[in-house]
């Protein structure tokens, strides 16, 4: 009886983390420790087991998206015994570090050949101009895509819809790497943007407000009626 106590307060208890070791090293160690095999944790925690293989290779360009690698990250703490915000931590800063930029270095042309390149200062301004407006141009379709707020579209049910039922099923489209909320409780999109949900009603007017909001973007957010009698 004592040792089984023991077994379930220690399923509680955080397993200490050195935030300088790689995700995929800790995962991976976990693993074996526990003697699981891919299937096994796959099986445990519903997480594909090609993705499985990516997180523990490192490979995060190669997952479906943020809000879903930080879900996969949750399921693979619960299941270790890990804290999953030493997890966050470690797999956003790994992240960040993949990421590259593309550095652009000046052409370097001689000078005996600068009066066939730009035969006059006018033309060399007015070429310096249009890539300057170029650049504004991107630049600006850049910000304007990231802060546009994301479709958010009701397939079912119509507002103002009245039933008789006790539950009622909210089926909708969004996009990719939407954080969705549903009265304010989360919900996870498919990978191409399509949701469902079973809601209870209440006698009377059951009113929903479902937004969806990029990471940087404005919110969309639609409100649904819906009537018990």
């Amino acid at each position: 009886m004592i040792f089984k106590l023991f077994s379930i307060m220690t399923g509680f208890i955080h397993k200490k983390l050195s935030p300088s070791k790689p995700l995929p090293e800790i995962l991976r160690e976990e693993r074996l420790k526990n003697n699981l095999s891919l299937d096994e944790v796959s099986f445990k925690t519903q997480i594909l087991v090609k993705y499985l293989e990516i997180i523990e290779d490192g490979l995060y360009d190669k997952l479906p998206g943020t809000i879903y690698t930080k879900q996969f990250i949750k399921k693979l703490a619960k299941l270790y015994s890990l804290n999953e915000k030493i997890l966050l931590l470690i797999y956003q800063r790994e992240k960040e570090s993949q990421l590259t930029f593309p550095i652009m270095r000046p052409v370097k042309i001689p000078s005996k050949h600068l009066t066939a390149w730009f035969p006059s200062k006018v033309l060399r301004n007015f070429l310096i101009l249009i890539l300057l407006l170029v650049c504004l141009g991107y630049l600006g379709w850049e910000i304007r895509n990231i802060s546009t707020p994301p479709l958010l579209k009701i397939k079912s049910p119509q507002t103002h819809t009245i039933t008789d039922q006790s539950n009622i099923e909210i089926i909708g489209q969004t996009e990719p790497e939407v954080s969705l909320m549903i009265n304010n409780q989360e919900i996870l999109p498919e990978p191409n943007g399509l949701f469902s949900k079973t809601v209870d009603l209440t006698m009377g007017v059951n009113t929903f407000t479902i937004s969806a909001k990029k990471e940087h973007s404005k919110e969309n957010t639609f409100t649904l009626s819906v009537l018990r009698q």
